[in-house]
């Protein structure tokens, strides 16, 4: 499955990534999808699952990642279509 990450407002406004396994997202050039150096330098992870969806688990980072502008504990499944956020950074992930 490609899964498709645009980040709609952040550092990489309008950026779009593109991958078909489980990343992570952090500060630039030090995980696989370094989008903010603003955030936890290990700061969430995306993992494709194999019915079709994906998983956001949050790794503790210090400024949070939220989806529904509520904090993630552990881990939450996207929908296709769902905007979360990094810190600041606005991303909406399809698939």
């Amino acid at each position: 499955m490609r899964i498709q990450l645009e980040v709609l407002g952040g550092p990489l406004d309008g950026h779009v990534f593109q991958f078909n396994k489980t990343v992570q997202i952090g500060r630039e050039g030090e995980v696989g999808l370094g989008i903010d150096r603003f955030i936890s330098r290990r700061h969430a992870r995306l993992e494709p699952q194999p019915h079709g969806g994906v998983v956001l688990e949050d790794l503790n980072s210090t400024n949070g990642t939220f989806v529904n502008e509520e904090r993630v504990h552990g881990r939450v499944e996207l929908r296709n279509g769902h905007v979360f956020r990094v810190g600041k950074t606005w991303l909406e992930i399809a698939w």
